[in-house]
């Protein structure tokens, strides 16, 4: 977040007084009306009345009522009139009431600003209020931008010239590097505390040493230095132990324009440069090779323009990377290449994009050109933004511009095969501007420092900022007192994108003949940490298990929201839990394994899980600058609920009629853990019967022939575990109805004596006169077997009842009572054409 000057005060209350006295009759009398004020204020602060505009001769006439104020000390008086008049000089009676302005009461209800207790305090925008009072009861005042705390890089006369070549990097650990030049030597510095305080590093001495680009690889500097004809690559370790590897040594001038750049994808170096050689001996051309192997071997290096006369030229390239494709533009003069295709215009000053497409170099056409008016276009820098936009800007001249160079800014969305129209960003008819450093950081600011001069003496280093495509303001970032001349900034452009700048990037610049400064500021967000306790890895989840997610997770950064994300197999992440920075957030959640599925309450989260194949659980943890922690996983494994298991014994239906009975049995199981079942059965459709509850075993149930219908009868029997899970079978039985004619019956009675036992028995039995009938008794005692003793009917008692219907009569006595007395009667027929009845039977016991 941005800085700020705050400067802090003391704070003075204020007594704000309330118009609250009350009004009091007063006996005053008063001349004319024209004399006293019309109306009143009251100054809370200072607890004072203060009269407005008197009545004057433009006031009249006075009518009754009419009001006039009149101070004296704290005293306000209140007149209103008791007569009218039309001539309001003239004495009116009047009725008067006061106030004492002492009597008023206050409340504490504002403060003001008092004496200065400390200046230039540097805060966080925010911190303290703008222009009032903090709850630590001083009072604040916002000042100025905090630019950056001025660092010195080295106390000597070194220089950061050419823009192109970057010399400010920051490595993957936080240190800074940055690259000088001197007389004979090129030192690195670093430092590890953002810039506030500088060590050497490395240094190269040596004569015809012309200038050097570096870049961040990882933790190790990548430095292309150019000497008088060796275009060589250094690979500088932390620790200051260096190696390096010659990439041209046919280059016949000093190497004085170069650029390198690092592709984040892959880590391939491509390394760019502008220099007299052979068969072109005349003027500068560009030069390009690249490395897949961080700078130990390098491809044959290509000659990107072919210019050859002394007023012509191509340098100061500024190479970049976009998905793999380099990207080079530069600056040219009297030559240029349009649609690969070289021409020739000795007044003409252009800045041209050259393009690694296909495997070939596209050099496609002119960025930039006045034509043929001979205006400056210079010292292109080149950069690539989080979104892939290449921005490009240079010092140049135009038509409206031709006495002062000017800051010149395109963008390209497309990898520089078409640009934007060109936006002049300054104007000055009096000083130019130039050397711009160019950069952009993840939130796609881009920010371009450039040297302007201060009345046509003194240089300093300006700014513009565009703020996420916004418009472009302008800042003053560095400036000397005296005349001596800030000069050559170096920004700091990060293409891993890992951090925001402050109010300006870091950067290095040259103060002229003196020595080489530091400032400016680059929030690396910090990615948020997650822990978890719980689950374990490879737990196993049987139906209705639960897996529980316990951890928490933390983010150093202030003033930002952290999310916590999980994601079961390749399913939609889910929120875990929301937070802010600088909290321990708690994550718990619990998931049920069910049906086949994983469930958040009733909310499904899976399709249906495997059994027998491991499922991943993933955690994870993002912020508001979309810095993600580590994914934590863990393996589960599932064993869906498997439907019991039902036998069925082979079934034997037995018995004639309806009260005979068979059983029905088998054995129910569950493969799973901790089950327990239930089997039921249900015949053609009814309620289901339980027959058994338990965790397996043996059942069996009985079936009365009375239960089943003629013909087909469905039996269902079903298990059922404690998740509702089954296993039915049926049994199809067929009841026949048999009507097989019966030509004998039996039927048999018990007679019970009302004294309990009986020695005789009469017996009448009424019949249909052709019924063959045999009557039989058996008198024993209880526990007895049976004894039966056939009863003969007396011929002559044979008496008529109705027409075809006689009345038989029998008789028996035993020596003793007996207390289990059986009448048997068995009816025969000869066929079943006949059909006999018994009608009724009478007795007598004794």
């Amino acid at each position: 977040m941005a800085q700020y000057y705050y400067d802090k005060f003391t704070s003075i209350e204020n007594k704000l007084y309330n118009d609250d006295a009350p009004w009091t009759n007063s006996s005053a009398t008063i001349g004319s009306f024209s004399s006293y004020a019309k109306s009143y204020s009251f100054d809370r602060t200072n607890n004072k009345y203060i009269l407005g505009p008197k009545w004057g001769y433009d006031g009249g006439p006075v009518n009754i009522g009419s009001i006039v104020y009149s101070l004296s000390g704290n005293f306000l008086s209140r007149h209103s009139a008791k007569e009218a008049t039309y001539d309001p000089t003239v004495t009116v009676p009047v009725n008067s009431i006061y106030k004492d302005a002492t009597k008023n009461t206050f409340s504490i209800t504002d403060y003001n600003k008092g004496s200065l207790v400390q200046s230039n305090i540097a805060a966080e925008d925010g911190t303290y209020p703008a222009n009032g009072r903090h709850t630590d009861g001083y009072w604040y005042v916002k000042g100025a931008a905090v630019v950056g705390t001025p660092g010195t890089v080295v106390n000597l006369p070194q220089g950061t010239s050419n823009a192109g070549a970057r010399k400010l990097i920051r490595l993957a650990n936080g240190t800074y590097v940055a690259a000088t030049i001197g007389p004979d030597v090129i030192n690195f510095w670093k430092s590890v505390n953002d810039g506030v305080a500088w060590e050497l590093l490395y240094s190269i001495t040596g004569p015809n040493l012309a200038d050097v680009a570096i870049a961040s690889y990882g933790n190790e500097v990548k430095a292309l230095v150019g000497y008088s004809n060796v275009m060589r690559l250094y690979r500088i370790q932390i620790n200051g132990a260096a190696t390096y590897k010659d990439i041209s040594s046919d280059n016949t001038s000093p190497i004085r324009s170069i650029s390198l750049a690092v592709d984040q994808t892959n880590g391939d170096l491509h390394a760019t440069w502008a220099a007299i050689f052979n068969p072109y001996p005349n003027t500068t051309n560009i030069r390009y090779s690249k490395s897949t192997n961080g700078g130990d071997t390098w491809s044959t290096v290509e000659i990107l323009t072919t210019a050859n006369s002394v007023d012509y030229y191509f340098k100061n390239p500024s190479i970049v990377v976009r998905n793999s494709v380099p990207i080079i533009v530069c600056e040219a003069k009297g030559t240029f290449y349009n649609n690969d295709v070289v021409s020739s215009n000795a007044n003409s000053r252009s800045i041209n994009c050259f393009r690694f497409v296909g495997g070939v170099w596209k050099k496609n056409f002119v960025i930039f050109s006045n034509g043929n008016d001979g205006l400056a276009q210079e010292m292109p820098t080149l950069v690539v933004g989080v979104d892939g936009t290449l921005h490009l800007a240079w010092s140049g001249r135009d038509v409206l511009a031709t006495a002062n160079n000017q800051i010149l800014y395109k963008t390209s969305t497309d990898g520089g095969a078409t640009w934007s129209e060109t936006q002049k960003l300054t104007l000055s008819t009096l000083y130019g501007r130039y050397a711009p450093s160019l950069t952009v950081d993840k939130e796609n600011t881009v920010i371009i420092e450039f040297q302007t001069m201060i009345d046509g003496s003194v240089y300093k280093v300006a700014q513009l900022k565009n703020l996420r495509g916004g418009g472009w303001v302008g800042l003053t970032v560095a400036a000397e007192a005296g005349f001596t001349s800030v000069l050559q900034p170096q920004t700091l452009y990060d293409p891993t994108f890992n951090g925001r700048f402050g109010d300006s990037p870091p950067t290095i610049y040259m103060i002229s003949g003196s020595r080489v400064m530091f400032f400016g500021t680059y929030s690396i967000n910090q990615k948020p940490s997650i822990t978890l306790t719980s689950p374990t890895n490879d737990q196993t989840l049987y139906e209705n298990d639960t897996i529980n997610i316990s951890g928490d997770a933390y983010d150093a950064d202030k003033d930002q929201s952290v999310t916590v994300f999980y994601q079961i197999n390749g399913e939609q992440r889910k929120v875990l839990a929301t937070n802010v920075s600088q909290t321990q957030i708690t994550l718990s959640k619990q998931l049920t394994f069910k049906g086949g599925k994983l469930y958040d309450g009733e909310t499904v989260l899976t399709g249906m899980l495997a059994a027998g194949v491991a499922h991943t659980l993933k955690v994870w943890a993002v912020d508001t600058e979309n810095g993600q922690s580590a994914t934590i996983e863990r393996t589960f494994y599932v064993i869906p609920n498997r439907a019991p298991l039902l036998s069925v014994d082979a079934v034997v239906p037995a018995g004639v009629i309806d009260s005979d009975k068979f059983k029905i049995s088998g054995t129910a199981s569950d493969q799973d853990a901790n089950s327990n079942i239930k089997v039921n059965y249900r015949i053609n459709g009814a309620n289901p019967v339980e027959v058994y509850n338990g965790a397996g075993g043996a059942w069996e149930f009985e079936v009365s022939l009375a239960q089943l219908v003629v013909n087909e009868n469905r039996i269902i029997i079903e298990v059922i575990d404690n998740y509702d899970a089954k296993t039915s079978k049926t049994i199809k039985l067929n009841k026949n109805e048999l009507k097989t004619p019966i030509l004998q019956s039996v039927a048999r009675y018990k007679i019970s004596p009302p004294k309990g036992s009986a020695r005789g028995v009469l017996i009448w039995v009424q019949r249909d006169e052709e019924l063959d009938l045999k009557v039989e008794l058996s008198m024993t005692l209880v526990g007895e077997q049976e004894q039966y003793v056939l009863l003969e009917a007396d011929p002559d008692k044979i008496v008529p009842v109705t027409d075809g219907i006689v009345e038989d009569e029998y008789y028996h006595e035993t020596v003793e009572p007996k207390d289990n007395i059986i009448l048997k009667l068995t009816t025969t027929r000869p066929n079943i054409s006949i059909d006999n009845k018994v009608y009724l039977i009478m007795g007598v016991v004794e």
